[in-house]
């Protein structure tokens, strides 16, 4: 049985903040089973290597989801490599939010999922809406091959495009019913001191926002003004401090119902807002 203890210390002496979790999860990873059955589990001298293999990368600061490969988000498996973002928990309010909002469509649901990254939230809102149908939008080519391949293995390919664009530009004029994004919002100083697990795996690309964090936002409200249809709804996921100023965008672009949404740990973290019915 390996010393999962030793383990647990090697992690937690280069900073790791949930040693005991991540040896876990890594074990789990390599047995084939859940996290909790590993100290039941009989290890071979294979799968000892291979673990010890994992845990090397772990201790170079490497995030736990990259070096398993995938993540839970609203029970599908999403694959995650350093191409795009790695889906967190908080993101998971988005498509709750898509949901319980008062706007009803019959017949199809035209969705575009801006900043896609894995795809994560268009794939799950498709999954979830069967009347739905997504445009994934990402600038990054990588992040959007990833999003496809999520899509593909997921059975959801026919009902979920990828589009390499920047935000909306160049979308149909009053053409969907729902903008969905979780954009770049960190400030560009606040990134500089990230933690090096996020900072030197997860991609800039899909983490700063600019000065204020807001350089994408902006654009992308006025732009969603204008391609969504009357009555329909934008949903973004924003930083704990930016609640206001993302408000003000949003009413700056003559939306409607504007609701700022607290996460699990009770901070802003979702603004949505429609478009007046015609």
């Amino acid at each position: 049985m390996k010393n999962f203890q030793t383990l647990e210390k090697r992690l937690a002496a280069v900073g790791n903040g949930n040693p005991k979790r991540s040896v876990e999860e890594l074990a789990a990873h390599v047995l084939g089973c859940k996290p909790l059955e590993i100290y039941f589990k009989e290890i071979s001298a294979e799968q000892e290597a291979e673990l010890e293999r994992l845990i090397a990368r772990a201790e170079q600061g490497e995030p736990i989801q990259y070096i398993i490969g995938h993540v839970d988000f609203r029970g599908l498996e999403i694959h995650c490599d350093r191409r795009a973002l790695i889906p967190r928990a908080e993101t998971e309010l988005l498509v709750e939010a898509v949901h319980g909002s008062e706007f009803r469509v019959q017949g199809l649901l035209r969705i575009a999922d801006v900043c896609t990254g894995t795809g994560c939230i268009g794939l799950a809102l498709a999954a979830e809406l069967p009347n739905a149908e997504v445009m994934a939008i990402d600038i990054s080519p990588e992040a959007l091959a990833l999003a496809k391949e999520n899509a593909e293995r997921l059975g959801l390919g026919d009902r979920f495009q990828c589009l390499e664009n920047n935000l909306l530009e160049g979308v149909e004029e009053n053409s969907l019913d729902v903008v969905v994004s979780n954009p770049p919002y960190i400030f560009s100083n606040v990134w500089k001191n990230l933690d090096a697990s996020v900072k030197e795996f997860e991609p800039q690309l899909a983490l700063d926002g600019g000065e204020d964090g807001l350089d994408l936002i902006r654009p992308l409200v006025e732009q969603a003004a204008r391609v969504l249809k009357p009555g329909g709804g934008l949903f973004l996921e924003i930083g704990y401090d930016q609640g206001q100023a993302v408000f003000q965008c949003l009413e700056k672009a003559g939306f409607e119902n504007i609701q700022i949404i607290q996460d699990y740990a009770g901070l802003d973290r979702i603004v949505s807002g429609s478009i007046a019915q015609s």
